[in-house]
């Protein structure tokens, strides 16, 4: 009670200092008011939009901005004085990114009967340690079976985008076109050699020592070619490479090589960049690369 009457007392301040301070302080007061509230919403309004702006499309048709204006709307426009049902609408917001998880994985949830559990809970005169131990046990190992199919849900659906992008038109067309570009380079070099993965090579010039192996390290000298000849990247000054930071075409050829060793990397899409490739780069999905590749130095892994 003494909490109420003093809020009440501060009010009751701050109401007279109010009154007293005239028409002008008012005014001036609502402007600064208007001013930040304006401004408070133009720049995250701003912010979010520019998020926005960068998800793919198929995102952009579940998330339409009606939607999100309408529950932005919903929730600033509550009473904050309502503070039981602010913390109450918080939780219900955290809730309900787990469910949507759950029935994404394809797990029906019952959202009434997850609201009943939770009231009936929540409204206990009191809960035994023994209780909550038993619950949270049991609760444990269904989430551990839920969490298994929202991890199958996900599996599925990268493999499902990943065959998608290895039968578009252009992941086949470049998938062809690499691999006959490296059928016609062995006809006519018989000194290009390929391995078990499908790595072409062309030794160039033996080094010396030890070679890099698949842990060790190398500055090296490279260009990197598409093979319609556009030099994609290039390193002429030397740089450290590890065949483990690498794509694994590159890594498999780094990892033959020893110092002095200057070779030619032909490598098919799946050993390169995939099907996801590296639009920045101009990498097509599924495009064969064409390394000349120089190791200056070596530190043979151990």
């Amino acid at each position: 009670m003494k909490k109420i009457l003093a809020v009440c007392g501060i009010a009751a301040t701050l109401l007279a200092s109010s009154c007293s301070n005239g028409g002008s302080s008012a005014a001036a007061d609502q402007g600064f008011a208007d001013s930040l509230s304006s401004y408070l919403g133009m720049t995250q309004g701003m912010r979010l939009s520019s998020d926005y702006n960068t998800i793919p499309d198929d995102q952009k048709a579940a998330l339409k901005k009606d939607d999100i204006l309408r529950g932005f709307k919903q929730v600033i426009m509550t009473d904050t004085t309502q503070q039981g049902y602010l913390t109450g609408l918080s939780f219900g917001l955290q809730l309900a990114g787990q469910l949507y998880r759950y029935e994404q994985a394809g797990i029906p949830v019952d959202r009434a009967k997850v609201y009943e559990a939770y009231s009936k809970a929540f409204n206990s005169d009191s809960i035994s340690v023994e209780e909550m131990r038993e619950a949270q046990t049991t609760f444990q190992m269904l989430a551990q079976q839920a969490q298994q199919k929202i991890m199958e849900y996900y599996q599925a659906q990268e493999e499902a985008a990943k065959a998608a992008k290895e039968n578009s038109p252009e992941a086949k067309e470049n998938k062809e076109k690499g691999a006959a570009f490296i059928k016609d380079a062995i006809a006519k070099d018989p000194s290009i050699k390929t391995t078990e993965s499908g790595l072409a090579y062309k030794v160039i010039s033996e080094g010396t020592g030890e070679t890099v192996g698949k842990t060790g390290n190398a500055v090296v000298k490279y260009k990197g070619q598409l093979i319609d000849g556009t030099v994609f990247d290039s390193n002429d000054q030397g740089v450290t490479l590890s065949p483990r930071g690498t794509v694994p075409g590159f890594a498999e050829g780094l990892a033959m090589m020893n110092k002095g060793a200057k070779y030619v990397l032909y490598i098919p899409g799946e050993l390169a960049y995939g099907v996801d490739g590296q639009p920045q780069a101009g990498i097509g999905p599924n495009s064969t690369l064409v390394f000349e590749v120089e190791a200056v130095e070596v530190t043979p892994g151990k």
